[in-house]
């Protein structure tokens, strides 16, 4: 009888390691789901309000980092640019400044967010780095049209 019970302790054991393993990784990737919810519901909005901003501003080319400042005061940059890496391709090159990777979104892209974008509209995302491209230590947003 002794050994009955110490064998169903012992398979009760090993069930309830199995499960705490198989439990975290689902746990983990609802947590990484999560993060890019949040970060998707903030960059719609941002890019919103670029375009009420281009609504009454008709200039060639406007600076926008401004108007991604609660995105990027809530989340770390390299969750962004994750974010952004997921969803557009980036380019990256080294200029006289630095590293720098960026990616633009056309007037096509745009007006999936919001209609009030014109023709030619490009939204700038750009992202800089370190000398040795680890970190990210700048963040820039500039919204142009060759057209004007």
């Amino acid at each position: 009888m002794h050994e009955r019970r110490q064998f169903i302790s012992d398979l009760l054991s090993v069930t309830m390691s199995t499960c705490v393993l198989l439990v975290v990784p689902t746990q983990s990737l609802s947590l990484k789901d999560h993060l890019k919810s949040e970060i998707d519901k903030q960059f719609f909005a941002a890019v919103r309000r670029v375009a009420t901003v281009r609504e009454t501003n008709r200039a060639t080319a406007i600076v926008v980092t401004h108007l991604f400042k609660d995105l990027t005061d809530a989340f770390l940059l390299s969750d962004f640019q994750s974010y952004i890496a997921e969803r557009y391709k980036f380019t990256r090159v080294k200029d006289a400044v630095g590293n720098i990777e960026y990616t633009d979104l056309n007037d096509t892209t745009l007006k999936q967010f919001d209609r009030r974008f014109f023709d030619y509209d490009r939204l700038d995302i750009n992202f800089r780095y370190s000398g040795d491209w680890n970190d990210i230590t700048k963040f820039s947003a500039i919204l142009r049209n060759v057209r004007f």
